[in-house]
């Protein structure tokens, strides 16, 4: 067991892991086909998995379209596209 170190909690430090960042996706039929991510156009060579969630309609909406997709040169990206804004973010784990 760890003993406590003593030091307060400082709640007003934390800050979310990983958070979601802004990116531009070319979609052709509702789908990903490129992840641009200046200077860099990545095409999409796969899309692995896709997911939908749809959560808090009682305050404010939450409806996101993930994609779990294979870029050019073997790179796996989890994008997702916020459907209530209209606008593609990228989240790593």
């Amino acid at each position: 067991m760890v003993s406590h170190s003593g030091t307060p909690s400082r709640p007003g430090q934390l800050r979310p892991l990983n958070r979601p960042r802004q990116v531009e996706v070319v979609v052709e039929e509702r789908r990903p086909v490129a992840l641009i991510e200046p200077p860099h156009r990545h095409r999409i060579e796969r899309i692995q998995d896709t997911w939908i969630i749809d959560d808090e309609w009682w305050r404010d909406p939450i409806s996101r379209q993930y994609f779990q997709v294979l870029l050019e040169g073997g790179i796996v990206r989890t994008i997702y596209h916020d459907r209530t804004s209209d606008t593609w973010f990228a989240q790593r784990y």
